[in-house]
């Protein structure tokens, strides 16, 4: 695992910054760094040492001296890869990274469809001057990059990337269109950033930059069709399949790893498998809070049913005194209340282990959000929806959006809207367009909704186009975008085995009524490991890896809030209307809505958008 950056800039300036750009990356890699300079190109590289620990070294040179690379993530399939393809080359190393720069060299451009793993890499062919970036079919792995007239360069975080832009030309722009977005969905939708000009590279494509020509090439798309005709029992052997040998080729390391564990169904899986494969010296970590969200009795349970180690941490609101320092680690606005406790549990894990699985993934796979349910069986169905003071009362009546009343109301809200707008409603429940109208002080942008409507595909079920969309927003630039930054920024290792592509794949061409049966998200995985995990993880409902956040913001953070949103000079103002922001703190207003979320989102803007101002004076 590393940070990597780099580029192609005749402004000497440019590769003069790289050192300083790779010193904002040491967290991602603290055991080793290295550089390569040749004419107006630069790659760098630090690194965390998982594989072939002494002699992984990067960048990386073919034997003929052709070739470098530079690269951050696994190849988990790597040694079948070198035994299958590449026995005719001679190898230096043990690294999975000496067996991608090889079967560069043997593939060319296809030599990508051969990759199991999570990866971001540059490769540069020093004798014809082309420089070959890609990016993990499913987006685990970040890269970032922004290509002027006078410069292309990236790296894996922006405040590198942030560096390399700095060392030449205008200051970076905060884009109108990036705060719009997220102000609807709490994160900024990729590929996108929040400056202007900056992208991040698409999952699944490739960036090929040869002399004066630049493409972007997509070489791998989600593909939900055609459904597979297997039997629903012989799915769920195949499932168990699939998913334990994503968790065989993962637990490859060097390095003692373990698994992170909550009172959910898809971590469990993943520390069952785990604890079959590794045995009992597996370590398992947990986060407890306080009230209805907190599972770590249940992940107790789970680890003594496993016969595995297993370490709780206590957090509550004293784990957001390091909000600032959380907002920075992201680069951007990011405001998915569950980095909070993702970070301290990645903090706990780097105590003990190096690498650590999850189970981020299994919703996004296997249809386990209760909104899918819906997606299945009303998703399709245009319907008036409720009058919105009935939505009000209902909302207000329940006092809980995570409650069955509080789910029928968004779900009846949605029904008589727009797929964009239902997506909105169903998911984060925040901004709309017409609140946007009402109350945007910024430029010109597009409707949210719009964007979330391009990820639509015609012939699909709606539950197959519900979770598509998700796959782009939701899991893209949300919760990969969340485990990647918490991880790394405590120089720890996340391995995820239900975004391994294989999995993936099998998952989303099981028919609808595998996933959603008898109004039941996950359903295959629930009835595949029914005797195998504990039936209290496989028959409660799904509560996800949360905070008490609404609880939170009404007491301990009451007084953040008023001192950063209340104040005349509050940096949000420039987007939005002051007295509208106001109210939502005052709780006067959005109540029917997920006030907690947007709450939270505006402390975080407010705080990213006062340190980008310091970062530029």
């Amino acid at each position: 695992m590393c940070g990597i950056a780099g580029g192609i800039s005749s402004d000497r300036r440019v590769p003069e910054s790289l050192d300083q750009a790779l010193a904002r990356l040491r967290h991602r890699g603290p055991d080793d760094s290295g550089s390569f300079r040749r004419d107006d190109v630069f790659l760098g590289m630090c690194r965390l040492s998982v594989i072939d620990v002494e002699g992984g070294h990067q960048p990386m040179t073919s034997t003929d001296g052709r070739l470098v690379v530079v690269f951050n993530g696994e190849i988990y399939n790597y040694r079948e890869l070198r035994r299958d393809h590449l026995g005719s080359y001679r190898f230096r190393t043990d690294s999975d990274t000496e067996v991608l720069l090889n079967l560069y060299d043997k593939y060319g451009d296809a030599f990508v469809q051969h990759l199991r793993g999570m990866f971001a890499f540059a490769v540069y062919d020093t004798q014809t001057r082309r420089l070959v970036l890609g990016r993990d079919r499913l987006g685990k792995k970040p890269l970032y990059y922004r290509d002027d007239a006078d410069s292309f360069v990236f790296a894996s975080e922006l405040k590198a990337l942030r560096v390399l832009i700095g060392s030449h030309g205008p200051a970076l722009r905060v884009s109108d269109q990036a705060i719009s977005d997220f102000l609807s969905l709490s994160v900024v939708p990729q590929p996108a950033t929040v400056y202007e000009g900056v992208l991040a590279l698409p999952a699944g494509h490739l960036m090929v930059i040869d002399g004066e020509t630049r493409s972007v090439q997509r070489y791998w798309r989600p593909e939900m069709e055609p459904k597979t005709s297997i039997s629903y029992a012989e799915a769920q052997e195949q499932c168990r399949a699939v998913i334990e040998d994503a968790v065989r080729v993962r637990l490859r390391s060097d390095v003692p790893l373990g698994v992170l564990l909550s009172g959910g169904v898809d971590s469990t899986i993943i520390a069952y498998h785990a604890a079959q494969l590794a045995g009992e010296n597996l370590q398992t970590f947990t986060i407890a809070t306080a009230g209805s969200l907190d599972e770590s009795s249940v992940a107790r349970r789970t680890a003594e049913h496993l016969g595995v180690t297993n370490t709780v941490l206590q957090i509550g609101p004293n784990a957001l005194e390091n909000l600032q320092t959380i907002v920075g680690s992201y680069d951007q606005p990011y405001a998915d209340p569950s980095c909070v406790p993702a970070f301290e549990v990645s903090r706990l894990a780097r105590q003990h282990v190096t690498v650590a699985l999850n189970g981020d993934g299994g919703d996004e796979t296997f249809a386990g959000y209760r909104r899918y349910a819906a997606a299945r069986y009303v998703g399709g169905v245009r319907a008036p929806g409720l009058p919105g003071p009935l939505a009000r009362f209902l909302s207000r009546a329940e006092g809980n959006r995570r409650g069955s009343v509080g789910l029928l109301t968004r779900i009846l809200r949605g029904m008589g809207m727009t797929p964009g707008e239902r997506y909105l409603t169903w998911t984060t429940d925040m901004l709309r367009e017409p609140d946007k109208q009402q109350h945007w002080r910024g430029g010109q942008t597009r409707a949210t909704e719009s964007l979330v409507e391009d990820h639509l595909r015609t012939g699909l079920s709606s539950l197959d186009q519900f979770m598509l969309m998700d796959l782009h927003l939701n899991l893209a630039s949300d919760l990969l975008v969340k485990m990647d930054i918490a991880t790394m920024a405590s120089s720890l290792e996340g391995r995820s085995p239900f975004i391994d592509h294989h999995v993936a794949e099998f998952a989303w061409k099981l028919p609808d009524e595998y996933k959603v049966r008898r109004g039941r998200g996950k359903a295959i995985l629930r009835d595949a490991y029914r005797g195998l995990v504990p039936d209290e993880v496989l028959s409660a409902p799904k509560r996800g890896f949360e905070v008490p956040l609404a609880e939170w913001l009404t007491g301990p953070l009451q007084s953040v809030l008023l001192d950063t949103l209340g104040t005349p000079d509050a940096q949000v103002n420039r987007f939005l209307d002051p007295d509208f922001t106001k109210a939502v703190i005052a709780r006067e207003t959005m109540l029917d809505r997920n006030w907690a979320y947007l709450t939270f989102s505006l402390l975080v803007l407010e705080l990213w958008l006062r340190e980008d101002a310091e970062e530029r004076r």
